[in-house]
């Protein structure tokens, strides 16, 4: 069975730390933590294999947390033989959630530079496989040791393999790569922002910076607002889509994440992009309702994709 690659350069080791109450300043006792594999790539990768679809994740792994998270991926059933080994260890990321606030927190490791031998081996051994991949999902800003046209290539390969791409990222990681024209591109309204370098702060702006993405080589652009309502822009038309409400709110960090696997799975299972948004939303809410990301309930997706309304602009 052919696979969904997911491609990204930085994973990390996350560690989950729960607290009562987190008070800057002072000592703070977590009273539960929680270690898995992250970092966008991953998140995806791991959503996708707990959806069903087998999944390739791309990256740089190395030292002893590198081999932590290559035990965590044999647990989520996603295929590492894609990581490019490095000397370097895998940043840690953490996530700070206060209980009594209602807040979380991340704090987020810088990624070490592999090395300009490793990202030759890196951008060899990935065109092969991004040509024989049943689709590509691009995540993640790009690193300072790549140049902002790095992932271009990798959507060409996949392009002249005629197989879809769906890229998450913004600036010019996002610019250069859309006039390669990927299937879709998808962001967040503040990346949105980021990367028009204009306010986003109404409906119609948003629109108006989405038909921008797509004068610049977009096919499809699909923007996200949290739980407030998400739009999505085809040559078509454009709908506004209201998320499911979620029962509670667990920790948000990685849901972006799942609704792009959630996306990327519909479609390889023969869903329309306009279901397959409605889909994708629904795992990045399930994702809320969990501890850590991307793991989510199968049935708790169903049940919320029944829920979420999309309706034409």
């Amino acid at each position: 069975m052919k696979y969904a690659l997911c491609l990204g350069l930085t994973p990390a080791l996350q560690r989950t730390l729960v607290f009562d109450c987190l008070e800057v300043d002072e000592v703070n006792r977590a009273r539960h933590v929680v270690e898995s594999a992250a970092g966008k790539a991953l998140n995806t990768a791991r959503a996708l294999a707990t959806l069903g679809t087998p999944a390739q994740v791309a990256g740089f792994n190395g030292g002893e947390t590198g081999r932590r998270v290559l035990g965590f991926l044999k647990a989520y059933g996603v295929e590492a033989g894609a990581l490019t080994t490095v000397k370097a260890p895998t940043r840690i990321c953490s996530t700070l959630i206060d209980r009594r606030a209602g807040t979380v927190t991340e704090v987020v490791e810088e990624a070490p530079a592999p090395g300009a031998v490793a990202v030759k081996r890196f951008v060899r051994e990935n065109l092969e496989r991004a040509s024989g991949a049943s689709i590509l999902v691009i995540s993640g800003t790009l690193p300072p040791f790549v140049a902002d046209d790095f992932y271009a290539g990798f959507i060409r390969a996949a392009a002249r393999a005629g197989i879809s791409v769906v890229i998450d990222s913004h600036k010019a990681a996002l610019v250069n790569a859309l006039f390669e024209r990927p299937l879709l591109a998808k962001l967040n309204v503040r990346e949105l922002e980021a990367t028009l370098r204009e306010p986003m702060n109404t409906e119609r702006r948003i629109l108006r910076g989405m038909r921008d993405l797509m004068g610049m080589g977009a096919r499809n652009v699909f923007v996200t607002q949290g739980g407030k309502p998400a739009y999505l822009l085809t040559p078509e038309g454009a709908w506004r889509y209201t998320p499911p409400e979620t029962r509670q709110r667990v920790n948000p960090i990685g849901s972006g994440d799942c609704t792009t696997a959630g996306i990327a799975h519909a479609l390889l299972k023969g869903k329309g992009l306009r279901a397959a948004i409605g889909y994708g939303l629904a795992c990045g809410s399930a994702n809320v309702e969990t501890l850590t990301p991307a793991d989510f309930d199968v049935g708790r997706v169903c049940a919320l994709n029944r829920l979420g309304r999309c309706e034409p602009l």
